[in-house]
């Protein structure tokens, strides 16, 4: 089986026995923290790769470890991983299981690039702009750029919007270029 179609396979398993337990947050919590751990710690990243143990063993060793710290369907879908691959199905999983997520939870990820700090009032009417424009709920992130000298800049999902006054500027020295 393909890589990319075992790890959305096992990423649907996991969001609906998720759902079924009502443990969508932790599970997505676990997965990020396992998908980090996994990258940053090359012990375990050989663990996990090793096709000399058996499931039960590698989910025996990782509920030993790992337990308290990652949910045990997390540990389970893992367990199951071997070969030179597994770091990556980890991410894949990771990666379509917050699909899923947002998909059910009705939330959509936004990066905004400003010109100048916004005070937390601020940041709570854009999220509440974007939330009410969207129609569904914003993961907000705001970043500080100065040379936009003003406006903003919107990453939402794969969509890039671009309202500075940088921008503007760009598009009027070409315009005046091409005449």
């Amino acid at each position: 089986m393909k890589p990319n179609k075992s790890a959305k396979q096992l990423s649907s398993v996991l969001f609906e026995c998720a759902n079924n337990a009502n443990a969508l947050d932790e599970v997505r919590d676990s997965i990020f923290l396992l998908d980090e751990l996994v990258r940053s710690n090359i012990d375990l990243k050989s663990f996990v790769q090793s096709k000399r143990l058996s499931q039960e063993q590698k989910l025996t060793v990782l509920v030993q470890v790992l337990g308290s710290s990652v949910h045990s369907l997390v540990l389970g879908i893992v367990s199951f991983l071997s070969g030179m691959q597994a770091n990556k199905t980890i991410s894949r999983i990771k990666k379509y299981y917050i699909e899923q997520y947002k998909n059910i939870k009705n939330k959509v990820s936004v990066h905004a690039v400003v010109s100048s700090e916004i005070d937390k009032e601020g940041a709570s009417i854009m999220k509440e702009k974007l939330d009410q424009v969207l129609s569904k709920d914003t993961d907000l992130s705001i970043e500080v750029d100065e040379s936009l000298i003003g406006g903003v800049k919107l990453r939402i999902e794969n969509t890039y919007l671009d309202a500075s006054i940088k921008s503007q500027i760009n598009n009027v020295k070409l315009d005046l270029m091409k005449t």
